[in-house]
């Protein structure tokens, strides 16, 4: 069991200590309002080590024993802490004897590192079992972020956990309490539901969690599963102390559940979504989606003796589940009786059911870029049909699935651009920047991510119907002429690689939320019957996945990969050959053992 939500852990500094401090700051004089950091990275000269083993292992998270994935016998698995600027390098070796593995660093932009994004068959090969990799990356970007496998949906079975890089304050706070990840969990391994979720029609198998998670803890009703079960399983606790403020980094680490997140007769100022500071606003509920990040001041203004609920409620509408969609944990104050349980209300909002982030007028970044206008826009439609034999996701008529033994990144370093359409690598050359609009039209809710970069958010918007999307071939709509945005074979910037046809009609107005400095974050919630529009520079070589959140989304092909400047990759890029050595070591492995590719991969 981890310590997080335990007494055994302490408050958090406000950095790290081991290196030089110029002004007084790991940092220097980089502040939060002065520093464009996705043009400047302070060079502490630090590297922070870790030595992992990823096993298999029991664990009981809410009572019910399984067999889990873990890093270090850990779950959630060991904090990545590192100042921003710091280097962090993860030693890990694979102890799994029948499957690789490989671990993605959310959030971080890898400018300098590329190859160590963790994407299995878009960066690496997986690490074979038996076989180690090392991690070398650049803290880039400081604030609140996890880390988890990014081989099939392993990290459904617990190969995850938090990332915390600190970094200059946007909002003064007395006590930083550390990362708190709320996440559905479910009962089953993750290759069992993976495997339900893809057989041959016409099953249709929807992975659906059993229970919900704070800090991987929570009880569970034994009486209810024939599995191995203690009853009366731990919950997390906190801390308060009356009149002080607390930073809490909530993250969201689930499979597929949006969290709304509550503390029984208390508010939320939210000062960071994701790894972007913003301009602090109130709330009583907070909304995550998979893969969000939100940081928060909580002020502390019950008595001494009080005693309240912090809950995560995963509201079904959002994602279908067996029960158990409510977690706790116990806020204690400072002459608190810990030893009963608090008796607090839940708030109006506990149980909200809206699956949507806040609105995009209320979350402004606090250093404040304008995107400008975009060099390439695309529309892509969302579709979940038949390929024949499976129910996959398409994106603009494309999905995906990788070779684990060919990456994407290594094959446009030899001036190999020519991919099979099921590898869905789409080359943007140079130009300056990409804007998607991505139209929902179906049922359910999609949190996009978008990897080496974080996205402006241009636009929200209805986007109801599949007449609008993919039968109006004439393009028009709400913004008239939407010529530019249809797709053909013919499209071509700069790339062998094919393009699907088809002509898709645009739900957008074109008119920009907060257009001089929109939100930007590395996950958006799409909603059902909506779209979004986001843009980003393309100031990062290298191939960059954007895809859905939801695990068992993206393990049905849900993925767009992103090729961004290959002359840069073929010949500006110093590949470090451990990714030939690791991959030599997966081709010997995989030569003599069948690999259980069931999904996408990814």
């Amino acid at each position: 069991m981890s310590i997080l939500g335990t007494p055994q852990h302490h408050p958090l500094p406000n950095f790290l200590g081991g290196g030089p401090m110029p002004h007084g700051f790991p940092w220097g004089g980089c502040t939060a309002d002065n520093t464009n950091y996705y043009t400047t990275t302070p060079n502490t000269g630090m590297t922070r080590h870790y030595d992992w083993t990823v096993s298999h292992g029991s664990c009981a998270p809410d009572g019910v024993e399984l067999d889990c994935l873990l890093v270090n016998n850990q779950f959630p698995g060991p904090t990545i802490s590192a100042n921003w600027g710091d280097w962090i390098e993860v030693k890990v070796t694979n102890n799994l004897t029948v499957e690789g593995t490989s671990l993605h660093w959310h959030g971080m932009l890898q400018k300098q590192t590329p190859w160590m994004d963790g994407t299995p068959g878009v960066v690496q090969c997986p690490i074979a079992p038996g076989s180690q990799f090392t991690y070398r990356f650049q803290a880039d970007l400081y604030g609140t972020s996890w880390w988890h496998s990014h081989y099939s949906s392993q990290y459904a079975s617990g190969l995850l956990g938090p990332m915390v890089i600190y970094g200059p304050k946007n909002a003064d706070y007395d006590v930083d309490i550390g990362p708190v990840m709320v996440n559905d969990w479910h009962h089953q391994y993750y290759e069992d539901l993976v495997t339900a979720l893809l057989a041959p029609l016409p099953a249709v198998n929807i992975p659906k969690s059993d229970n919900n998670l704070i800090n991987g803890k929570n009880s569970f009703d034994c009486s209810t599963t024939s599995l191995p079960c203690t009853p009366h399983a731990p919950l997390a606790s906190f801390n308060f102390t009356s009149g002080k403020t607390y930073r809490i980094r909530f993250i969201n680490p689930s499979a597929a559940a949006t969290e709304k997140i509550t503390i029984d007769g208390h508010k939320f100022t939210v000062i960071a979504n994701d790894f972007v500071p913003i301009q602090p606003y109130e709330t009583d509920v907070l909304t995550l989606a998979v893969g969000q990040r939100t940081d928060v001041i909580v002020k502390a203004t019950g008595s001494s003796t009080n005693a309240v609920w912090m809950r995560a409620y995963k509201p079904p509408i959002c994602w279908p589940s067996n029960g158990g969609d409510e977690a706790k944990a116990a806020i204690f104050y400072q002459d608190a009786d810990r030893s009963v349980a608090p008796t607090s209300s839940p708030g109006p909002n506990a149980y909200n059911s809206y699956c949507g982030n806040d609105p995009l007028s209320q979350t402004v970044p606090f250093y404040a870029i304008e995107p400008g206008e975009a060099a390439v826009t695309e529309v892509l439609p969302l579709e979940f049909r038949s390929n024949g034999t499976n129910l996959l996701w398409y994106m603009a008529n494309r999905t995906f699935r990788a070779d684990y033994n060919d990456p994407i990144l290594l094959e446009s370093k030899l001036g190999n651009l020519d991919f099979a359409d099921i590898r869905n690598v789409h080359d943007y050359g140079t130009n300056r920047s990409l804007r998607f609009i991505v139209e929902n039209t179906g049922q359910q809710p999609h949190p996009m991510h978008m990897h080496g970069h974080n996205m402006f958010i241009l636009a929200e918007g209805s986007c109801t119907t599949n007449v609008t999307v993919f039968g109006n071939v004439q393009g028009e709509s709400k913004a008239g002429n939407t010529s530019e945005y249809k797709r053909d074979l013919n499209i071509d910037y700069g790339t062998s690689s094919k393009r699907a046809a088809g002509q898709y009609g645009n739900c957008w107005d074109g008119v920009i939320t907060n257009p001089k400095n929109p939100q930007r974050r590395d996950v958006q919630m799409l909603l059902p019957g909506e779209y979004i529009v986001v843009q980003w520079d393309q100031d990062n070589p290298g191939v960059w996945p954007f895809h859905c959140h939801i695990a068992w989304h993206l393990s049905a092909g849900f993925a767009w990969m992103v090729l961004e400047n290959p002359d840069a990759v073929q010949q500006e890029m110093q590949i470090p050959s451990i990714s030939a050595q690791t991959c030599r070591d997966w081709a010997s492995w995989s030569g003599d053992n069948v690999v259980n590719q069931i999904d996408d991969g990814l």
